[in-house]
């Protein structure tokens, strides 16, 4: 298990903190991208495990999804998929399940979308009965109303149609972005929907796209016929659920932070914590693409965050440090989130020494003077995000398993340290692992590596092969691609319970972001980083490897991957190492160097 044991400001600093892209708005840019079709430039988009989730299911069904540079080029068109059956795997990105869910009732095929862990345990009916109503054919593989399910149709019928409005707003933002390609479509809410600014923000990105829809108080939609989608370019603007963590560093530790990439104007629903954090007498000024947060403490509130939930652990831990009692209210939708987030939230404020108290949809907190203590995350990144900022004003307090950040902000850890706060990791027994592409030289580094540290050695490529006694070419040509990737799942579940192991994998295992995290829970990541002409020229001297695409020649295959999984390599990577111009010997000497740097050797 990996810990990270934060160290307090020591006094109150004025810093700039560079914003990713948007979550929210890189996954709806990726669904309009596909559903426009042709060739789609998307600008900043966030890469984290929620979007890689929805870019991974987008390949699968035949679309191609390219990085090139800081931009993410999507192109294909919904006509071409062919009509075959789809495994569509949304890890635990909600909000992958339901946009594929109906962008699945649309395409040819039989698509399965089935999530691991607790994303099949997040409800899905309402949106499946909303679909049905437009003739959609879904079925459910185990338990009604909950993920996975099968849809066997591939065609909507324009119409009305009625959902409800209490689960998710994604449901909805779901059914509006793929009504273009029904016809005309209304939608009437049922109930009161919540989340409101995240409808908001869907139909801001629809207008970008070339298609208009109508809200009528958020109880009545509607999507005209004869519209398409036809933007060719889109740029991502900051995430403001990412920029909220630094906003409360600077009102509780009295400091003076400025959010780079920002749109003041943004339509985001976390825009309503920074007028909290205003009502509670910090100052929030606005430039022309930043906000800067000059911080004056904390105090009790009393506020309901019923259209902005993802920040209410943040507040209720900013409220561990308001002598008074805070009331936080409309939060019943955390509880069927990545984890029970209201009670996790009562059970790690109460090892600080906070008392609260719950109902279905409140929760409650006695602030006052909290003690450090170490933090399990549940697997969640608001979690470890959301107690990190206690550690800047609270000296001795720990986070377990801090890499959950990988979900939507990969290197919040990073910026965190960028302002100031130093921050120690502590590995018990760690795994080395090394990624990159194939002719990268993982294999042959990590066997000398693991003569030169006296460690176990772990080839993730033999194991798979050892486990089917065939060789992986024989394995694609019988089985394909997709039953590889699922036997070397497999492997990696079993290498991430070893320790101290020396671990090569094979250059695809980053595709999985399950593989990921399995990988990091007791591992290093080293991205061994080749440029594409010299990985082509060692590919060519071995002919036994099966192709990857139907490029012409090697080099352009290499060109190809490398754009689609360089960026993520190095999302994913604690280290990375250019080997262009070194030797076998001194790229084990790189990697131990930083190993040593890190305490680790």
């Amino acid at each position: 298990m990996r810990r990270v044991r934060i160290t307090p400001l020591k006094r109150p600093v004025r810093a700039t903190v560079a914003i990713p892209g948007s979550k929210s708005y890189t996954t709806r840019a990726l669904l309009l991208a596909a559903l426009t079709g042709g060739h789609v430039t998307i600008k900043n988009p966030l890469v984290s495990d929620d979007t890689h989730a929805m870019i991974a299911c987008l390949r699968e069904l035949g679309l191609r999804c390219s990085f090139k540079g800081d931009a993410l080029e999507v192109s294909g068109n919904l006509k071409d998929i062919a009509d075959r059956e789809y495994h569509l795997n949304t890890f635990l990105s909600g909000t992958t399940a339901r946009f594929m869910l109906a962008l699945s009732t649309i395409v040819p095929g039989v698509k399965e979308i089935r999530g691991r862990g607790r994303l099949n345990e997040r409800p899905i009916g309402h949106l499946v009965e909303s679909l049905r109503q437009l003739g959609a054919k879904i079925e459910y593989v185990d338990k009604k109303g909950y993920p996975p399910v099968r849809v066997l149709s591939s065609k909507l019928a324009s119409g009305k149609v009625a959902i409800k409005g209490t689960v998710s707003s994604q449901f909805l933002s779901a059914l509006l972005m793929v009504a273009p390609l029904v016809g005309k479509v209304e939608i009437e809410v049922k109930g009161e929907q919540i989340s409101r600014p995240y409808i908001d923000m869907t139909i801001e990105a629809m207008g970008k796209f070339g298609v208009q829809a109508k809200n009528e108080r958020y109880k009545h939609y509607l999507v005209p016929a004869k519209q398409m989608y036809t933007a060719k370019q889109y740029t991502v603007e900051g995430d403001v659920s990412s920029a909220s963590y630094f906003a409360a560093i600077a009102a509780l530790t009295r400091s003076t932070v400025t959010l780079g990439n920002m749109n003041p104007r943004s339509l985001q629903a976390d825009m309503r914590f920074l007028r909290i954090l205003e009502d509670m007498g910090n100052v929030v000024t606005h430039g022309k693409d930043t906000i800067t947060i000059k911080g004056a403490g904390v105090k009790p509130v009393e506020v309901d965050m019923q259209d902005c939930p993802d920040q209410a652990q943040t507040l209720a831990v900013l409220a561990a440090f308001a002598k008074g009692k805070t009331t936080i209210k409309g939060i019943h939708s955390l509880r069927l989130k990545e984890t029970e987030r209201v009670k996790a939230l009562e059970q790690e404020l109460k090892k600080m020494g906070i008392r609260t108290e719950s109902t279905h949809d409140s929760i409650t907190i006695h602030g006052g003077n909290p003690r450090p203590a170490r933090i399990d995350t549940y697997g969640d990144h608001r979690m470890a995000m959301a107690f990190a900022v206690a550690g800047t004003a609270l000296e001795g307090l720990e986070i377990n398993e801090p890499d959950v950040v990988s979900k939507t902000y990969p290197h919040f850890w990073e910026a965190l340290a960028s302002i100031g706060v130093k921050l120690s990791y502590s590995y018990e027994n760690p795994n080395i692992v090394l990624i990159g592409m194939r002719g990268g030289g993982k294999s042959t580094v990590a066997k000398h590596l693991s003569e030169r540290l006296g460690k176990r050695l772990a080839d993730l490529d033999a194991m798979v092969e050892k486990q089917e006694g065939i060789s992986i070419p024989e394995i694609v040509a019988k089985y394909g691609w997709e039953y590889f990737r699922d036997r070397e799942s497999e492997i990696v579940r079993k290498i991430a319970r070893l320790k101290g192991a020396v671990v090569s994998t094979g250059g695809g295992v980053i595709n999985r972001p399950e593989n990921v995290a399995a990988l990091k829970q007791r591992g290093i990541l080293i991205f061994l980083s080749t440029p594409a002409k010299v990985l082509a020229r060692r590919l060519d001297k071995d002919q036994g490897r099966p192709r990857l695409t139907e490029a012409a020649n090697t080099l352009v295959e290499v060109e190809t991957v490398l754009a689609e999984r360089k960026n993520l390599y190095e999302t994913v990577a604690d280290e990375i190492i250019d080997d262009t111009s070194l030797s076998l010997d001194e790229k084990v000497e790189e990697v131990v160097r930083r190993l040593e740097k890190r305490g680790i050797v």
